[in-house]
């Protein structure tokens, strides 16, 4: 019996001994390594975002040849940087601010290349002759009202060419030595009137779209001119 009563009291004086102390943090120079993430694979760009970045060289000549044809005629401008505004935008923008044979531009406007390229042939060879064969006089300064603007045609259909820098708001001249020319301004048996019509005949052929007073309601008082492609290159002169 004392024997059995000797095994009995070992696991009850194991049950009183203290519980041994927590063991020690481990020592900083043998915490696990960290663990390294992977780094995240960047989301490709959509196919046209790529398209956009890469450069186009045809284009790029192209618009570089626009710019030298600009300074052979004589044009005074700045080139700007591309344009971008919501859906409209120019690619090639100049802001000219006199066209050849010394005629000014008032104010200085923003348009792209071919339709700074084409008001300076207008004025070349259509107004200039034209002029000089119906008023005796030569223009010193060409008046627009809009050139680029980002907004719809009018009727709201689709974008305006201005919102292109394709589109020129016409809307008068000033002569050396006589009183200027104001589109929409005159009577129509007026010297005036039949060097508008001129004017306005002869900007058929270098622009797509031609409007003026008569044409209607929006452009009674200024001769709009733009460069908007259209199917079998048809044109517009009214």
């Amino acid at each position: 019996m004392a024997g059995f009563a000797a095994l009995m009291a070992i696991p009850l004086a194991m049950a009183q001994q203290p519980l041994a102390p927590p063991l020690p943090p481990p020592r900083p120079d043998r915490l696990p390594p960290p663990v390294v993430s992977e780094p995240r694979a960047e989301k490709p760009l959509p196919n046209e975002t790529v398209a956009a970045r890469k450069s186009d060289p045809a284009k790029e000549r192209a618009e570089e040849a626009c710019l030298d044809r600009l300074k052979q005629l004589g044009l005074k401008f700045e080139r700007r940087p591309p344009v971008q505004e919501s859906s409209c935008g120019i690619e090639n923008p100049v802001l000219v601010s006199g066209l050849p044979n010394g005629v000014g531009v008032s104010p200085a406007s923003l348009m792209g290349c071919p339709a700074a390229e084409g008001i300076s042939r207008w004025l070349g060879e259509v107004v200039i002759p034209e002029a000089e064969r119906q008023l005796q006089s030569v223009p010193t300064k060409l008046l627009i009202g809009t050139s680029y603007q980002c907004r719809d045609q009018r009727n709201g259909e689709k974008l305006s060419e201005h919102a292109f820098g394709n589109g020129l708001d016409i809307m008068g001249l000033e002569f050396a030595k006589r009183a200027p020319v104001t589109i929409g301004k005159h009577a129509d048996n007026a010297p005036e009137a039949a060097f508008e019509m001129s004017i306005r005949k002869g900007a058929c052929p270098i622009f797509n779209t031609v409007l003026g007073p008569g044409s209607d309601a929006d452009h009674g008082d200024h001769l709009h001119l733009d460069l908007r492609q259209r199917k079998g290159d048809y044109r517009i002169c009214q």
